[in-house]
């Protein structure tokens, strides 16, 4: 039987069309003289040409016709070995990996070319290198901030979009007498800005006081607030006492944890708010007061309403200028000018001169921060008080840091910055595929700073990566 019989016998087969397709690359197949003799479902879908318009035309005419801008077809007929190209197909990014069928004299009689969509691929490599760009502009700009101007806004640091978007709304409402509600996770500074408010108002001459609604007993809530006479209950002072809104009248009254006053209170303390007036407990006698309401919560207090947790009047009446402060995770950009700040302050204050190397600042940038800027000034404050030396690197990091990942070094280019180099066209598809993946993996985890984060982005499940991790481990990667 010579090579043309064989190749009729092959590729008349009932079976071959179908069992090709089961294949999920694309695949073409030529032969010897370039003439297309078959291509795949996943060919036809990946390429937007139907097989009708493609079988039996000759590979040089389909360039011309811009099917393809490169072809493999006379590369491997002329050698004999496999070989591969990069370029794009219908709008596509795609690798095309071509490999020779040989006859019974030796001679190649086909060219089976599989063809694999790495636009996906690509895309994220552009978006990781983007990071890395942002990432190195940041923190060339960074090094340059003095800590003494973010800081003196009372405090307040706003390099990021956000907190610079907050700090526009701050200083509209603050020179106003309007109730504020502050919304925020646990740690996020809420009080900073009540006391900024404050501050940069028109009361700032007079009273502030903070009243941490949670740590107060509900037994005492109404007597802590409003006072109370003589008497009024046993153990009270026989002079009586005044209450918090007495002691704040004039200035501001800043109620942290406002979500957690029981519903009786919220009661009492919506007519204080709106009358302006409160009754000492065991007394009738109303007490005119002149204050402004700060309140704040880490709860969702709309939920509570819904639920009857709390009372929807009160709720209406706080939301006059709603504040929602971000979590240290959802402004990124503050973390840096944060740690700077808080070096400064606890270097001067211990006479130490402690810093962090890049890696080690990357790691806490991206960090998840649960307690937010009060974890992290907690964190600094004692690695300041702990550390031996000046410069800390990222192994010198408690180990809630120390998840493995590999830094960014702005100052490398490495050559994962494009997908192939010419030595790469030398390697086989799977090879070529391992590095891509790779090399992603190890962007997205740097980038991210997690595995969990980067399965996340990756939309694969973290099993996934371990897995893939330790496969490139044991091939020699640089996980």
């Amino acid at each position: 039987m010579n090579d043309f019989t064989e190749l009729n016998r092959i590729i008349m087969c009932p079976h071959f069309g179908s069992i090709l397709n089961l294949i999920p690359d694309a695949v073409f197949i030529s032969s010897r003289e370039g003439e297309a003799l078959f291509v795949n479902n996943a060919w036809e879908t990946l390429s937007g040409v139907s097989a009708s318009d493609i079988i039996g035309k000759n590979v040089r005419t389909l360039v011309k016709e811009g099917v393809f801008t490169e072809i493999v077809n006379p590369k491997i007929v002329a050698t004999g070995e496999q070989a591969m190209t990069v370029q794009e197909l219908n709008g596509r990014n795609v690798v095309i990996n071509g490999y020779p069928v040989e006859g019974n004299n030796g001679n190649v009689i086909l060219v089976v070319t599989f063809v694999r969509d790495i636009t996906a691929f690509k895309n994220l490599k552009q978006e990781i290198m983007k990071q890395k760009e942002l990432i190195s502009s940041y923190q060339r700009q960074i090094s340059t901030i003095d800590p003494e101007v973010v800081f003196q806004r009372n405090g307040l640091v706003a390099v990021s979009h956000q907190s610079q978007s907050l700090l526009k709304k701050i200083d509209t409402i603050a020179p106003t007498d309007a109730a504020v509600l502050i919304l925020g996770e646990t740690g996020v500074g809420k009080d900073m800005v009540a006391q900024y408010i404050h501050t940069h108002s028109l009361r700032r001459k007079k009273e502030y006081l903070k009243v941490d609604c949670s740590s107060i007993s509900e037994t005492l809530v109404e007597s802590e607030l409003f006072g109370y006479t003589a008497g009024a209950f046993s153990g009270a002072s026989a002079k009586g006492k005044k209450g918090y809104f007495e002691q704040a009248s004039g200035g501001t009254l800043f109620l942290d944890e406002i979500g957690e006053l029981p519903l009786l209170m919220q009661t009492k303390l919506l007519r204080a708010i709106q009358d302006q007036e409160i009754i000492r407990v065991g007394s009738t006698k109303t007490i005119p007061i002149d204050i402004r309401i700060i309140a704040a919560t880490n709860r969702e207090l709309i939920d509570a309403v819904n639920e009857g947790a709390f009372r929807s009047d009160l709720y209406y009446r706080l939301k006059v200028a709603v504040l929602k402060i971000q979590s240290l995770r959802e402004r990124r950009d503050d973390i840096l000018p944060l740690i700077k700040v808080f070096l400064k302050q606890l270097n001067e204050k211990y006479d130490k001169n402690v810093s962090f190397s890049n890696c080690a600042e990357q790691k806490l940038i991206y960090y998840s921060w649960p307690g937010n800027v009060r974890e992290l000034k907690n964190m600094i404050h004692s690695i300041v008080v702990m550390a031996t030396k000046s410069l800390l690197k990222a192994v010198d990091l408690p180990s809630e840091f120390t998840a493995t990942f590999d830094c960014i070094d702005p100052n490398h280019t490495s050559h994962t910055s494009m997908f192939y180099s010419s030595e790469d066209l030398t390697k086989p598809l799977k090879i070529i595929l391992q590095d891509i993946e790779r090399d992603i993996i190890n962007d997205a985890i740097a980038t991210y700073g997690s595995i969990a984060k980067a399965a996340e982005v990756l939309k694969v499940n973290r099993s996934t990566i371990f897995r893939k991790t330790r496969k490139h481990e044991t091939q020699g990667s640089n996980f």
